[in-house]
């Protein structure tokens, strides 16, 4: 523990004195996330806690650099900034971190592995809803203001998620 937390330190001040990330704002909410997909369906991230500090990626990434020790420096430079670039939220990083060093099973880690987990829930237009259970409004959905615009969301989905 001692080890990580050496290295925290360690990519804090590195974090700190790198001039071209942006920086990250403990109070600062995560956007929201709603994406579209290839196939046009809308879905939001279920992460809407702070964004990440810099402190946080630090120790965060620092738990991966032990794990994975062959990693080059550059490979830590590229995550953080994709880190940051993503928005990624305290505990949408913390949760992606444990769930690479829990299930990761090759050689190698690639800045993807961490930076495409994402928990999501479909979102869905009124339009939607009617084609596709015939009728409007359907007993398998609730309705959720995001933004100032009305989607739907399966109750079953929110179910899952423990919403």
């Amino acid at each position: 523990m001692e080890q990580i937390k050496e290295m925290a330190k360690q990519a804090v001040s590195e974090l700190q004195t790198r001039s071209s990330s942006p920086p990250c704002k403990a109070d600062s909410l995560a956007p929201s996330t709603i994406r579209r997909g290839e196939n046009g369906e809308m879905s939001i991230s279920l992460y809407a806690d702070g964004l990440a500090t810099r402190e946080e990626i630090a120790f965060g990434t620092a738990k991966l650099r032990a794990a994975f020790p062959k990693m080059e420096s550059g490979f830590w430079s590229v995550l953080v900034e994709r880190i940051v670039a993503n928005n990624f939220s305290r505990d949408r990083m913390r949760q992606a971190i444990e769930y690479v060093l829990d299930n990761f099973q090759y050689k190698e880690l690639n800045v993807a592995d961490v930076i495409r987990f994402d928990k999501r829930i479909r979102l869905y237009t009124w339009n939607e809803v009617y084609r596709l259970m015939g009728q409007f409004p359907h007993p398998d959905f609730e309705s959720r203001d995001i933004e100032g615009v009305k989607y739907w969301v399966l109750k079953a989905d929110l179910l899952n998620q423990n919403l």
